[in-house]
């Protein structure tokens, strides 16, 4: 029945004359996202992207299970909708009622006596001979005849069933149900990144939100064997491969950081060891970017959550960094991080208990306010600390690491 997935995107129509190429960068992710099914095709209309079978033909249950289950992953698409195509009529939009009233309401019958419907119309074509709000009297009339006025009642604001309907020049859509993507802007219509990821909550969730900034990501993470197991870096491993059911796989650097920790522990305040640590991480990221061609570091890092997190350490951190620093979690709290989270998937992973590296040698109290020049002060104590970065850097796994069920 459903012969047309009608694509809707919002920020890209903010767009001006390079409005073309980010509607391009959209088809090229929906493509990526239903690799699985080869028979399909996309086009673009002014405002809306359509997927279609190669033939022509209706969805199969297997195709539109692929749909609901991939396309809300995809940067850059704010909604979609399996739809039903006619000619622009309204004698072809009664005909695609009447086809599909049935199967849209006897589920809620067999629940409810009554039930709540609205009819939602839009019409581009304005040589249609009705306008939106007669379009939508029309149908709910043709409704109210199949079912009967004392079984229906429209409610505009709590329905049961909402049906839209969408008036083109070239033709009209008719859908039952409507749902959300990422929305933003499509992965690659920005410049790509490094993301610095830990096992923790918030570093999955700051990945996702550059991402629908348009920005591929790549991803750095650090741990400490032997002073912290190799299940932690198992554990990130996971993360990265839910994270890429997103995205293109980035690829995933795995950085063992302990002897520089150790440096650090046998040379300088324990007071500033992590902010040490942070910024021998930013030059390990620096050398990556300087590699790959990346444009930006991003992290997990809030204002305010933990003692390196503060405005004078992050400021001292920073300048350790060669690259712009992204954190698009700056000023969000806890609790909308774990809502995030829990919708991305990657909640479930991050809350398993396993050490990580800035936990090691860790000391009881921290600076909150390391002055940069009390840090390069400590920093001199290292003496040329480049032979470890180098061997940090030489040594580093790197993987790209897929969900095991690859086909969604």
């Amino acid at each position: 029945m459903f012969t047309v997935i009608l694509c809707r995107y919002h920020e890209i129509a903010t767009k001006g004359e390079n409005r073309r190429m980010f509607e391009e960068k959209l088809i090229e992710n929906l493509k990526y996202h239903i690799r699985t099914l080869d028979n399909m095709v996309c086009s673009r209309v002014r405002g809306r992207i359509y997927i279609r079978r190669k033939d022509g033909q209706p969805f199969t249950e297997q195709e539109k299970n692929c749909f609901l289950k991939t396309l809300p992953r995809c940067s850059g698409l704010e909604s979609f909708s399996p739809a039903m195509e006619c000619e622009a009529s309204m004698e072809g939009i009664v005909r695609l009622l009447k086809a599909s009233a049935k199967l849209c309401f006897e589920p809620f019958f067999e629940k409810k006596s009554v039930v709540r419907f609205r009819i939602r119309a839009r019409r581009s074509n304005k040589q249609f001979p009705l306008v939106s709000r007669e379009i939508e009297i029309a149908c709910a009339t043709v409704i109210e005849e199949i079912f009967g006025e004392d079984r229906l009642k429209v409610d505009l604001v709590n329905p049961d069933i909402s049906i839209g309907v969408e008036v083109r020049d070239e033709n009209t859509l008719v859908y039952l149900n409507t749902y959300h993507g990422s929305g933003g802007l499509p992965t690659g219509s920005n410049g790509p990144v490094l993301a610095l990821l830990s096992g923790g909550i918030d570093s999955p969730v700051a990945c996702k939100m550059i991402m629908t900034r348009g920005c591929h990501v790549d991803y750095l993470t650090f741990h400490s064997y032997p002073y912290t197991p190799m299940e932690s870096l198992y554990k990130v491993r996971k993360i990265a491969a839910e994270l890429n059911r997103h995205q293109k796989p980035g690829t995933l650097y795995a950085c063992n950081l302990s002897e520089i920790q150790k440096k650090i522990r046998d040379v300088c305040n324990p007071r500033f060891r992590t902010v040490l640590y942070r910024r021998m991480m930013m030059r390990i990221a620096n050398m990556i970017c300087r590699k790959k061609h990346l444009g930006a570091i991003v992290t997990g890092e809030a204002v305010g959550q933990v003692a390196s997190q503060t405005v004078t350490n992050l400021g001292t951190i920073d300048l350790a960094a060669e690259y712009v620093m992204l954190r698009p979690l700056c000023g969000m709290d806890k609790i909308e991080t774990i809502r995030r989270a829990e919708q991305l998937g990657t909640y479930d992973l991050s809350i398993v208990d396993l050490p990580d590296s800035c936990t090691v040698f860790a000391p009881s109290n921290p600076a909150v306010a390391a002055k940069p020049g009390q840090i390069r002060y400590e920093e001199e104590l290292l003496g040329d600390f480049s032979g470890l970065l180098q061997e940090a850097f030489d040594t580093m796994e790197i993987t790209v690491d897929k969900p095991e069920d690859e086909l969604f």
